[in-house]
C-alpha cells in the first residue's frame, strides 16, 4: 500500500520520456533519408560514370578546343551542329583563304547559346566567326538538350564555364535519364548475352554499327572536320529535320544571335552568317519560316552579315549522308565554295590571311 504522504507521480511526467524520443526519432529518420538520397545519387553516378557511352564522339570537343586556343595568328572559325561536323572541308577554306581554320561543329542539340558562347573567349581582333546552325535550332529551346550537356560536360569539363545556371540545372536532371539509358542498353546486350563478348562478336545492327564507326573520335581530323564517312555508303532512312511549319521559330534564337554578333563585332571579331545545307524537300516543306529567319537576321539596325540567302545553300538528295543536313564528304566542295565566296564578298581583304596557294 502506498503510503498517503508519499507524492503521486504526475501524469505529465510519464509522457516526457515519449516526447523527448521525437525529436529524436524525426532526426533519424531525415538522417536514414539523407543516406537513402547520398546512396542513390552515388549509385546513378556509379552507372553514368561506369558505364561507358555508345560512342566516344563527344571527345572531339577535347581537339577542337584545343585547335581553337592553340592556333597562332588570325584563324576562321567554324560555329554550329553537325551540319559543320560532317559538311565542313577546313582544309580547303585554308588552302582558299590562307586562315587556319578550326570546326567547333559537333552536335546541334547543345543549343545555340551554348556553341556560340564556347568559343567566345578564344577569339581575337580580327578572327572570323563563321555561324551555321541546322534550322532544328531556330525550332528548339535555344538552351540545349539536358542530357547532351550533361554529355558535354562530362567529356569536358571545362565546359561547364559555357553553360548558364539553367542550363546547369537541365543537365543535372537529365542524370537519371542518362543512367536509365544505359541500363536498358547493358539489359538488352545480357539478353542476348552479348555482354561479355568481343564488340567483333556481337550481333548488333548493321546501319547503327555503321553510324557508331563514323562517328567515333578516330574519323576526326585535327581541323576538326568529320571524316569517317568518306568513302562510306548511307542505306538507311534519311533523317528528318523539325517541321518548322508545325513548331514555328522560337523567338528568342534570332536576337540572341544578333546580340552575340554584335558583342563579337565590338571585340574586333567578324561575324558571318551561313546556313546549313540543306535538302530541296526539306526547305521546300519549311520555305515560309527559313526565309523568315533570313529576313530577321539581315534586317535593322543589328543586322548581322549573311550574303547569302538560305535557298543558295539548298543541294539535290544525292549529295546528303544521312540526315537533311549532313552533306556526304564527297560533296563537302560546294559548300565550301560558297563559303569562301561569302568571306570575301562580306568581309574583301579581311577575309584573306596571306596569299593563297
Amino acid at each position: 500500500m502506498m503510503d498517503s504522504e508519499t507524492p503521486k507521480p504526475n501524469e505529465g511526467d510519464a509522457a516526457l520520456p515519449e516526447m523527448a524520443a521525437k525529436p529524436k526519432g524525426a532526426l533519424s529518420l531525415l538522417g536514414r533519408l539523407a543516406l537513402l538520397g547520398a546512396a542513390s545519387v552515388a549509385t546513378l553516378m556509379a552507372v553514368v560514370l561506369g558505364i561507358p557511352d555508345d560512342n566516344d564522339y563527344a571527345r572531339a570537343t577535347l581537339l577542337k578546343h584545343d585547335r581553337l586556343s592553340t592556333l597562332p595568328g588570325k584563324k576562321i572559325v567554324l560555329v554550329g551542329g553537325s551540319n559543320l561536323s560532317y559538311g565542313m572541308d577546313s582544309t580547303l577554306i585554308e588552302r582558299e583563304t590562307g586562315c587556319p581554320t578550326v570546326n567547333m561543329g559537333l552536335n546541334g542539340y547543345f543549343g545555340v547559346r551554348y556553341l556560340m558562347r564556347e568559343v567566345a573567349d578564344d577569339v581575337k581582333p580580327g578572327d572570323i566567326i563563321v555561324i551555321a546552325f541546322e534550322w532544328d535550332s531556330f525550332g528548339k529551346p535555344i538552351e540545349g538538350s539536358g542530357k547532351d550537356l550533361y554529355a558535354i560536360v562530362k567529356t569536358n569539363p571545362a565546359a561547364i564555364t559555357y553553360l548558364t545556371p539553367q542550363q546547369i540545372g537541365e543537365a543535372v536532371s537529365a542524370i537519371p535519364f542518362v543512367a536509365q539509358s544505359k541500363l536498358l542498353r547493358i539489359g538488352n546486350q545480357a539478353a542476348r548475352g552479348e555482354l561479355f563478348k568481343p564488340q567483333d562478336d556481337k550481333a548488333g545492327d548493321d546501319l547503327l554499327d555503321t553510324l557508331i564507326e563514323v562517328e567515333s573520335f578516330e574519323s576526326f581530323a585535327p581541323t576538326g572536320d568529320l571524316v569517317g564517312h568518306k568513302g562510306v555508303t548511307w542505306t538507311g532512312d534519311i533523317e528528318e529535320g523539325t517541321k518548322l511549319y508545325n513548331t514555328g521559330i522560337d523567338p528568342t534564337v534570332v536576337p540572341a544571335i544578333k546580340a552575340y554578333a554584335k558583342a563579337m563585332e565590338a571585340k574586333g571579331v567578324h561575324v558571318v552568317m551561313s546556313y546549313t545545307p540543306t535538302m530541296r524537300h526539306y526547305y521546300a516543306a519549311n520555305k515560309t519560316q527559313i526565309d523568315s529567319v533570313h529576313t530577321a537576321l539581315t534586317t535593322g539596325p543589328d543586322a548581322v552579315k549573311a550574303p547569302r540567302p538560305p535557298s543558295d545553300y539548298v543541294f539535290d538528295e544525292s549529295l546528303f549522308f544521312d540526315t537533311v543536313y549532313h552533306l556526304k564528304a564527297e560533296t563537302r566542295h560546294l559548300r565550301v565554295q560558297q563559303v569562301v565566296g561569302d568571306l570575301r564578298t562580306t568581309l574583301k581583304d579581311a577575309a584573306t590571311c596571306s596569299k593563297p596557294n
